[in-house]
């Protein structure tokens, strides 16, 4: 069974999708992982970075992105979904990187129109809408997890709204990871996502639980090296996990949104970024959360 990766911050710009799709990369050619980036942000970001605007679109009028499956399996979850994954996508080869070792299930900028009309075709067989949520939220969890069978990682890039998509990856995910840029508006940015995903309602109850028992970690992300940076980042210690990896705000890293139809290694693709990212990947791959389960003794 696969292990579940959030990506989720609930403000936007933070860089979620970059930070999604190179770790899906770092994890398929230095972990030999089978990697499903499932896109579940409007914006489609990380589906454009691995497919491209063509391909994207082509599988849009296919009916073949995360909003297609959920409406067409809401009530059949157990049924076959591989026909929905693009496989063999990104622009990154490598010698560990069999074809079609990271997959893609497609975002949609209909997926928030479709969690809507699920609701209300639910709400027709109750009356309680908070009943209702709850059910629509699990029926979408469970739908995430059938993916688990088949990869060994599935990254859920988040958006940053409270969708019933987005609460339900959040329940879902073994860890979320948190990447933030070091502004002023981190710390209330940090406690949001932070209470949403350790399912507490106030700061104080959040601080009751040890940094090292929680499910989440931040990633300090763009960083210039600037002093008041540093200054923040001792301080959002105090309350929150932070990864001892720093990306810094490099070219490369921007220049790695774009796809490219020509496969590159890992090395063309990300340049100078490459040992921050492998620091990364190292990294978050120690949590315990993300340890893979030790198959049961014979």
């Amino acid at each position: 069974m696969a292990r579940f990766l959030a990506v989720s911050n609930r403000k936007g710009g933070v860089g979620k999708s970059t930070t999604a799709v190179m770790l899906a990369h770092a994890a398929a050619a230095w972990g030999n992982q089978r990697v499903l980036v499932m896109d579940l942000d409007t914006q489609c970001n990380a589906s454009l970075m691995l497919v491209g605007g063509e391909a994207f679109a082509k599988a849009r009028r296919a009916g073949l992105t995360i909003a297609d499956y959920i409406y067409d399996r809401f009530d059949n979850v157990a049924d076959d979904e591989s026909g929905y994954v693009l496989n063999g996508v990104g622009d990154v080869a490598h010698a560990m990187t069999r074809q079609g070792r990271v997959s893609l299930l497609p975002g949609s900028q209909k997926l928030e129109d479709i969690q809507g009309e699920l609701f209300l075709k639910q709400s027709k067989k109750d009356i309680d809408a908070d009943a209702v949520a709850v059910q629509v939220r699990g029926r979408m969890r469970r739908m995430m997890k059938h993916f688990g069978m088949d990869f060994d990682l599935v990254v859920l890039d988040c958006p940053p709204g409270l969708s019933f998509a987005a609460l339900a990856a959040l329940d879902l995910a073994d860890l979320v990871l948190v990447p933030f840029r070091p502004d002023f508006v981190s710390q209330f940015a940090l406690d949001q996502v932070a209470q949403l995903v350790e399912r507490v309602e106030t700061h104080d109850d959040l601080q009751d639980i040890p940094l090292g028992e929680r499910r989440y970690v931040c990633l300090a992300n763009t960083l210039k090296g600037a002093g008041e940076e540093r200054m923040l980042l001792d301080q959002l210690a105090l309350d929150h996990p932070l990864l001892k990896t720093r990306m810094p705000l490099l070219d490369s890293i921007a220049r790695a949104f774009d796809w490219d139809e020509r496969k590159k290694s890992m090395e063309q693709k990300y340049q100078d970024a490459i040992p921050f990212m492998r620091a990364l990947h190292d990294e978050v791959f120690a949590v315990p959360h993300m340890k893979p389960e030790l198959e049961p003794a014979a």
